[in-house]
């Protein structure tokens, strides 16, 4: 996949890596998603075909069978996983400045996620932006933990009160062994949220990042449950295969734990992307997840497309 621009702190390229898989099971098929991210910690994309291949089964190979199983039950009955789902409403992701921000508010969002850089004047340039632009709209600030104590307090400091109060959280501001995460907490009162390495995680934060692609759900909204934090499931800025997988989890999850699950998760993100066939299909970037959106078909939708799809064997 083409992605418009850079997607993270950590680089700024812009050609994706990944593949799709197929589950056959008496006849059947179902489908999943690997797009590793390999500058976040990943096993690159070959590694993981390999382990795949030879039967060993790796945290994120794991994650895509289980998509494709789910995938391939639904399809086998014949039902779509999203008939009768509701699915939690999204922030919007943005990577760019406040002309990517006034794009989401057109759309309806009143959360956006900012994907910050290391040019923190560049950052508090941005949200003094916002915070003019748009009074009312919330903000999550995520930095992969590439910020720094004293850059991220200046920060702070910089954009002043009334955009502090504006900020629902901050995920990753620094590396999970840092221990300035409660600096944050206790000297700003800022809620911090966790995405990678979440199911090691100790100390304290208040919202747990979940992204299916890669995690098991079931466990960390156990360990959330117990803790009193928020969850918010998040897609893999993946193809809109595991986006789908993503949103379907959030669903399912915002039954199971009512009241768990945040009521603005991160699951439109095909927008990232230069368009493909598989990302026309989703529809617009609204808050709310299409469920009415063409050819949803069975199971995670798609079937068309992936029937055109030239299957290699591993």
């Amino acid at each position: 996949m083409q992605s418009r621009r850079g997607l993270n702190s950590r680089s700024h390229r812009t050609e994706h890596e990944g593949a799709l898989i197929r589950l056959e099971e008496e006849g059947v098929s179902g489908y999943g998603c690997i797009h590793p991210w390999v500058e976040l910690g990943d096993t690159c994309l070959d590694a993981l075909l390999k382990e795949l291949a030879e039967g060993r089964i790796s945290r994120q190979v794991k994650c895509a069978l289980d998509c494709a199983g789910v995938d391939r039950r639904a399809r086998a009955l014949g039902l779509s996983l999203f008939a009768g789902l509701e699915v939690p409403k999204s922030h919007s992701t943005i990577v760019g400045g406040v002309e990517r921000v006034e794009m989401a508010v057109a759309a309806g969002f009143d959360m956006v996620k900012l994907k910050m850089g290391r040019d923190m004047k560049l950052n508090v340039s941005i949200l003094k932006d916002i915070d003019h632009a748009f009074p009312e709209l919330g903000v999550r600030l995520d930095f992969n933990g590439v910020s720094g104590q004293g850059a991220m307090e200046q920060m702070l400091f910089e954009i002043g009160d009334k955009m502090r109060e504006k900020i629902d959280f901050i995920e990753d501001p620094f590396p999970l062994e840092s221990p300035s995460w409660n600096m944050l907490r206790d000297k700003y009162g800022m809620k911090l949220g966790v995405d990678r390495g979440v199911a090691g995680a100790d100390g304290e934060f208040d919202v747990t990042v979940i992204k299916p692609a890669i995690n098991n759900t079931e466990k960390l909204c156990d360990a959330a449950q117990i803790k009193g934090r928020s969850v918010v499931v998040t897609s893999y800025m993946d193809h809109p295969i595991g986006q789908s997988y993503a949103a379907y989890c959030a669903g399912v999850m915002n039954v199971k734990y009512l009241g768990l699950i945040n009521e603005r998760c991160g699951l439109m993100t095909h927008g990232l992307y230069e368009p493909t066939e598989f990302t026309e299909e989703m529809g617009e970037v609204t808050p709310s997840w299409n469920t009415e959106r063409g050819d949803m078909g069975t199971g995670l939708g798609f079937d068309y497309l992936l029937e055109q799809i030239d299957w290699i064997s591993v």
